[in-house]
């Protein structure tokens, strides 16, 4: 005997309720799954040392554990490069609240590395070595190797701040085939009169013989926070940990006698130039012309307003960061 369902208007309103239910549940158990809490999918950390030359150089690595089979097809693979006051992780990794440029791009499915320029924090320190652009260049060359033999690439992004723009660019210059897209942040070029100027000074050193390395002070990594772009206890970590990690530094500014350095029409990768309005070192007058020059058509140019030497450190953090991330996710 057939039997037949007949439902009145309750029985419909508790079957709609029903399939609503459980298709809410369902598609909430399915963006779990592919967006798990930090809890359940933990950013994962690891050092690794890698040769050139018989230097060891540190790599710091970070990624969230879900992701660990991702990167060789997204190719979500970015290595930071520092510049001439501090190493990697005191700049790129500093652990106060949301500033970790690190955790963020972690946070949104890529494998971000900070490398340590020898002379540098964890890396070796030669004594007699200037630490210019084409040696860190060379280091670069050596992380890029080891990571994309790590993880099945060819190419990585590049994101290199202030005198990391220098190394950056050297690589990019010599090895465009390795450079997905570069990043460079409050860098220079030419430079302006003021800029050559300090630099000058810093290379007479009052008419005293100039060493290879100086010890680093508390004003090193106090000078480039520009007032009122900054929160207090962002500095003060900063200091704390800078002078942890880099007690010295080596005097590498001794090649910007010779600047440029970079040669915009080698440099053929997409590229993106950001720095703030108040960077005392990235100028327009001197990083426009360096952008008109270079040999590709796909860049872009951003001027953070207000925005220091610091960006990544700074109150607008958070736009940095997201630049960096839209530049590096776009196809």
């Amino acid at each position: 005997m057939s039997q037949k369902f007949t439902a009145g208007a309750s029985g419909w309103l508790t079957f709609f309720f029903l399939s609503a239910a459980l298709s809410f549940f369902g598609s909430g158990q399915a963006w779990a799954a592919q967006n798990p809490s930090p809890a359940a999918d933990p950013i994962q950390k690891k050092a690794h040392y890698v040769l050139r030359d018989g230097l060891r150089i540190y790599l710091w690595e970070k990624y969230r554990q879900s992701q660990d089979r991702t990167f060789a097809r997204s190719g979500k693979i970015a290595l930071l490069v520092h510049g001439g006051t501090r190493s990697g992780r005191s700049i790129y990794d500093l652990q106060v609240r949301d500033y970790s440029l690190m955790d963020f791009l972690a946070q949104h499915d890529y494998d971000v590395w900070a490398i340590d320029i020898h002379g540098y924090g964890h890396s070796d320190k030669p004594a007699n070595d200037w630490v210019d652009s084409p040696s860190a260049a060379a280091d670069i060359a050596a992380a890029v190797e080891y990571i994309a033999k790590l993880r099945g690439v060819s190419k990585i992004n590049l994101l290199g701040g202030s005198a990391g723009t220098q190394r950056v660019g050297v690589f990019a210059m010599e090895h465009p085939e390795r450079v997905a897209k570069v990043i460079l942040y409050a860098g220079f070029w030419k430079g302006t009169s003021e800029f050559r100027e300090f630099n000058r000074n810093r290379i007479e050193n009052g008419g005293q013989p100039l060493p290879h390395y100086r010890p680093t002070t508390e004003q090193d990594f106090r000078s480039d926070f520009v007032e009122g772009q900054f929160e207090p206890d962002v500095v003060e970590e900063s200091v704390k940990v800078g002078l942890k990690m880099d007690p010295q530094r080596p005097n590498n500014f001794v090649e910007y006698a010779h600047l440029p350095i970079l040669d915009p029409a080698r440099i053929s990768v997409p590229t993106m130039i950001i720095h703030g309005e108040k960077d005392f070192a990235a100028k327009e007058e001197d990083l426009l012309p360096f952008y008109a020059q270079l040999a590709t058509h796909d860049k872009q140019y951003v001027m953070l307003p207000n925005g220091g030497h610091m960006l990544m450190l700074e109150k607008d953090h958070k736009r940095f960061q997201y630049l960096v991330l839209s530049f590096f996710d776009r196809p």
